[in-house]
C-alpha cells in the first residue's frame, strides 16, 4: 500500500466537505435577509424577549453542577469499557487495577468535594 492509496479518501472527504460548506454559504447569501434592521438583528431566546444583561453574575452553583456532571460523565465513559473488558484486564495484573484505583480515588475525591460544598442542595 503506497501513500496515495491512504490519502485519497481523506482528500475526497475534504473536497466534499468544502463543496458542501461552500454551497451552504452561497445559498445563505442569496436566501438570507438583505436589509438588517431592528427586530432582525435582535437576540432571540426561545421566543422570549431577552431579559437582563450578559454581564450579570451567575451563581457558582451552576458551575458546581457542571463539575458534578463531568465527574459522572467521565466515570461512565471510563468504567463502561473497563466493565466490558474486566476478565481480560484482571489477567493483565496489578497495573490495570492500580490505574483503576487511581481513577476511582480522584472520582471519589471530586464527589466528596461536591458534597462538602453542598452543590446538590439548591436552596440554602
Amino acid at each position: 500500500m503506497n501513500g496515495s492509496e491512504t490519502i485519497a479518501p481523506i482528500l475526497v472527504m475534504l473536497v466534499f466537505a468544502s463543496v458542501v460548506a461552500g454551497a451552504m454559504l452561497f445559498i445563505a447569501y442569496f436566501m438570507g435577509p438583505s436589509r438588517l434592521y431592528g427586530p432582525k438583528i435582535e437576540t432571540y431566546e426561545c421566543g422570549m424577549p431577552p431579559a437582563g444583561n450578559a454581564r450579570d453574575r451567575v451563581s457558582i452553583k451552576y458551575y458546581l453542577v457542571a463539575i458534578l456532571f463531568l465527574l459522572f460523565d467521565l466515570e461512565a465513559a471510563f468504567l463502561m469499557p473497563v466493565a466490558i473488558a474486566w476478565k481480560q484486564l484482571v489477567v493483565v495484573g496489578p497495573i490495570v487495577l492500580g490505574l483503576l484505583g487511581f481513577f476511582m480515588f480522584f472520582f471519589v475525591l471530586g464527589l466528596w468535594y461536591e458534597l462538602k460544598v453542598k452543590a446538590i442542595e439548591w436552596e440554602r
